[in-house]
């Protein structure tokens, strides 16, 4: 059997934002039924080499497709410098039956359309229905694909962009101002942006909280999908709703981490995970009052599963170079 191997171009001639949103709510859908097998996510510290580099292992099984594999992706701080996305990383697709590699491609783009996805999907099941104000904090790629999956759901709302640098909304109003139907606002004032909107999505790489609870009205849903904290805690602890993409993940890394560390949160705090709502277990928001958290921190089994669509697109559309690996 051949291998595969797609590259950044082959990947995003088979790969749509709408598509990508049908699969991402799929996996979680399959997650809250219980046909997926995902180990979580392993970091690899590589700060030692005197960069802030990390690498995650993310290996997924989703029983329903029989798709498996693993991603492996990293961050790279000083990549910007070289022309490099910050976000660096492959996508390994396995025959289950005899274990032989099917494609590897690359991972960067499936990883930044997956994350906007998740973001599209969560304020499906989350967000109160005629959310009119969305304020996405964090003009870089993650921001712009959370913009473009957005635009789907919510075409006709407005979106006030925000970010400590003046020259990133200038990019991002650029360039999305021909992307997406949304009226974009460009709001140099976190506060005022977040006081307005219904939906917030952070997608910033802030290492302390900024956003005051006090300034997050009722009915609004959030969207923590930063590395670090970016609520003050007092918004974690009041909060009506929790919900997260795993709970095993969620409690020790991005949003939750440090609350759970400091045992201001536990697991029992969590209402419930995104795949339980999706997949009909639970509710998801009960009333246009609740103030709701949702903490996604990437289910590998997303990646895998979007790897499986782009591989069987590039064999219809004879993309890719088709390698031997064991002979």
């Amino acid at each position: 059997m051949e291998t595969l191997i797609l590259t950044a171009k082959d990947v995003s001639e088979c790969l749509t934002m709408t598509k990508t949103i049908e699969l991402t709510e799929h996996v979680f859908n399959e997650w809250g039924k219980g046909n997926v097998v995902m180990p979580a996510k392993t970091t690899l510290d590589m700060s030692k080499s005197g960069f802030k580099s990390w690498l995650n292992a993310m290996p997924a099984y989703i029983s329903s497709d029989n798709a498996a594999g693993i991603k492996w992706v990293g961050g790279y701080p000083y990549n910007s410098s070289k022309g490099l996305p910050y976000i660096m990383g492959v996508i390994i697709l396995t025959d289950t039956e005899t274990g032989q590699t099917l494609a590897i491609m690359d991972g960067a783009l499936i990883t930044g359309l997956r994350t906007g996805a998740s973001a599209a999907v969560s304020s499906k099941y989350l967000a109160v229905k005629n959310s009119e104000n969305i304020c996405v904090v964090g003009a870089g790629t993650q921001g712009k694909n959370c913009a473009l999956s957005l635009s789907v759901l919510y075409p006709d709302s407005k979106l006030y962009i925000s970010d400590i640098s003046e020259e990133k909304r200038r990019d991002f109003v650029a360039e999305m101002s021909g992307s997406i139907s949304m009226q974009i606002i460009d709001s140099p004032s976190v506060e005022e942006a977040v006081k307005v909107a219904d939906l917030i999505v952070l997608v910033t790489t802030a290492s302390e909280p900024f956003i005051c609870a006090n300034w997050i009205k009722q009915g609004t849903t959030v969207l923590a999908m930063g590395s670090f904290q970016q609520l003050e805690d007092e918004f974690a602890i009041s909060v009506d709703k929790i919900v997260v993409d795993s709970i095993e993940q969620a409690c020790h890394r991005g949003e939750l981490k440090l609350l759970v560390e400091s045992s201001k949160l536990t697991s029992d705090n969590i209402y419930s995970e995104l795949g339980d709502i999706v997949a009909g277990v639970k509710i998801g928001r009960k009333t246009e009052e609740e103030r709701i958290l949702m903490v996604p921190v990437g289910l590998g089994a997303h990646d895998v599963r979007i790897a499986q669509y782009v591989y069987k697109e590039a064999i219809k559309r004879n993309l890719g170079l088709k390698i031997n690996l064991i002979k």
